[in-house]
């Protein structure tokens, strides 16, 4: 039977039923496979309020938060207001990665429902989603920016003006995060090598789609550099010191070649080497080297069946080549948290795309089916392994909520029944949480460890107990001002106490309660007082 043909560039019509009837059956199948399975994996999520540190202060925040870079992250939060309200954001959220999801499945041609919904689901599966819902407060504008950066590619791959459209896409991207920069210019590479394996494409136009693929970023670049001046000069401000931003050259400072190679190395570790990044398992890195073996021998079987020789060879290995660096771009200048490496999705998104090409060469091949079968089962068992990953992280920082929770309210309980104790006394609690006392024996945390969240502690610095008393439990105790903090630290009855939780590390002294929870009080980095005053 002959394939059916789908038009590239279908006429305009009029209504939206009219628009999702001319879609290919693989780009609704990613819509719907990324909305149904977004929710079945990140519902828990959706349905329970996850405090990390960064989230203690955010039960209402208004995102203003040029002082990062993230001068759109404002704009984009009005789809779900200011209040962290996890249902409302997470609906939005997976809806975004939906919409996102059907796109990239109209870029890669992804015409068949299976691909399609492999596609959708790894979108929303790939663990840095799961970190990105711990940071609720944000999250849905967060996804948001995925989808600009996925229809920055779309725009610019649809006509030549898309690429005013797509600069302008990418520029409020990287205005809500930075690090969706490198989604695009991933996804824009997988468009490339689309090209580069479609017959009926020659050499010289994969390199003008390429050309406007590169002119798109860059202008994006520029025009977001723009913006962030425009708004910083009309706030007053000047970017924060915190992992570079206040220097994007930073990370090349020690090199350019050098710089590079981390990226690469970091790109490579990420897919080969167990514990590189907190949930890679021996077991991941398995499924990751058969993927990449299958993907291989598919690519060499659509390079000779494609007739991709010459010039469009030469232009498929520099799209490889270049994959890394784009997916990874940012690691130049900053180490990579799990929350910033969305992009490495494209990485399985190329496999998935090898999978539905090689469907479509339409041979009735043993080689071939059996190449597709074991390629999809790979892909299914990296998306199952994603959510179990996902959901052993929104385990971990529950438990870890519950376990400062216990802490707070039993340090709160020891305060309150202090003989001489009164109600609107200044309470100075000095120190973090100490951790080693109490997280050492939860077993949990010695699965998934990493600098950022899911963390072993919501505590992660003084400032984060009185958010957490003020915003969790209600129990107004202001924090002292840093010099007062500073001076109690120093002082020599502060010095005699015990730590906490002893007997004596609790006390009463000039009318002030004092709890020493550590040595001494860690002064608050210039960058946290920075990102106090945000505005």
């Amino acid at each position: 039977m002959e394939e059916k043909k789908y038009n590239r560039n279908p006429a305009p019509g009029f209504g939206l039923w009219d628009r999702v009837k001319r879609c290919s059956p693989g780009v609704l199948a990613a819509f719907v496979a990324a909305f149904v399975f977004g929710y079945v994996i990140h519902l828990y999520a959706f349905t329970n309020t996850i405090p990390n540190p960064d989230g203690l202060s955010r039960i209402y925040d208004t995102q203003q938060m040029t002082i990062s870079g993230r001068w759109f992250l404002h704009y984009a939060s009005y789809f779900h207001g200011f209040v962290q309200s996890p249902a409302l954001i997470g609906f939005l959220s997976v809806l975004f990665l939906a919409l996102a999801a059907a796109v990239v499945a109209d870029l890669l041609e992804l015409r068949s429902p299976a691909a399609g919904a492999l596609a959708g689901t790894m979108m929303v599966a790939i663990p840095s989603v799961a970190y990105t819902f711990l940071y609720m407060f944000t999250a849905s504008a967060y996804m948001f920016g995925i989808l600009l950066a996925v229809l920055a590619v779309w725009c610019c791959n649809r006509s030549r003006w898309g690429i005013l459209a797509g600069a302008v896409l990418i520029a409020c991207a990287m205005g809500i995060y930075q690090a969706y920069l490198p989604l695009a210019a991933a996804l824009a590479l997988c468009v490339v090598i689309r090209r580069c394996l479609d017959p009926e494409m020659s050499a010289g136009d994969v390199v003008r789609k390429g050309v406007s693929f590169l002119i798109t970023i860059l202008l994006g670049i520029a025009l977001y550099y723009l913006m962030l001046k425009i708004f910083l000069a009309a706030k007053d401000l000047s970017l924060i010191s915190y992992k570079n931003i206040n220097d994007a050259s930073a990370g090349v400072g020690g090199g350019l070649v050098a710089s590079l190679w981390s990226a690469y190395k970091d790109f490579i570790f990420y897919f080969t080497i167990p514990g590189t990044t907190s949930y890679v398992t021996k077991m991941l890195v398995l499924l990751n080297i058969l993927l990449a073996v299958l993907s291989l021998v598919t690519l060499l079987i659509l390079i000779r069946k494609n007739r991709c020789t010459g010039g469009k060879l030469i232009l498929l290995l520099a799209a490889f080549l270049l994959m890394p660096l784009a997916v990874n771009c940012m690691a130049v200048v900053s180490k990579q948290a799990p929350i910033m490496r969305y992009a490495f999705v494209s990485v399985y998104l190329l496999a998935v795309m090898a999978i539905a090409l090689l469907e479509q060469v339409g041979e009735k091949n043993v080689l071939h089916a059996g190449l597709r079968i074991t390629a999809a089962a790979a892909v299914l068992l990296i998306i199952l392994m994603s959510a179990q990953t996902d959901n052993l992280a929104y385990t971990e920082s529950e438990t870890a909520h519950r376990s400062t929770q216990r802490f707070l309210t039993t340090l709160v309980t020891r305060v309150e029944s202090m003989p001489g104790y009164e109600n609107g006394m200044e309470v100075a609690i000095v120190g973090t949480f100490p951790e080693d006392i109490y997280y050492s024996k939860v077993l949990a945390y010695n699965e998934v460890r990493h600098y950022s969240s899911p963390s072993s502690s919501v505590l992660m610095a003084n400032k984060h107990i009185y958010y957490y008393l003020n915003d969790w439990l209600n129990v107004q105790w202001k924090e002292p001002s840093e010099d007062t903090m500073k001076a109690i630290s120093d002082s020599p009855e502060f010095q005699s106490m015990p730590l906490y939780p002893n007997d004596g590390s609790v006390a009463i002294i000039d009318g002030r309660v004092l709890v020493r929870l550590s040595p001494q009080y860690t002064p608050k980095q210039y960058y946290e007082i920075e990102y106090e005053n945000r505005r």
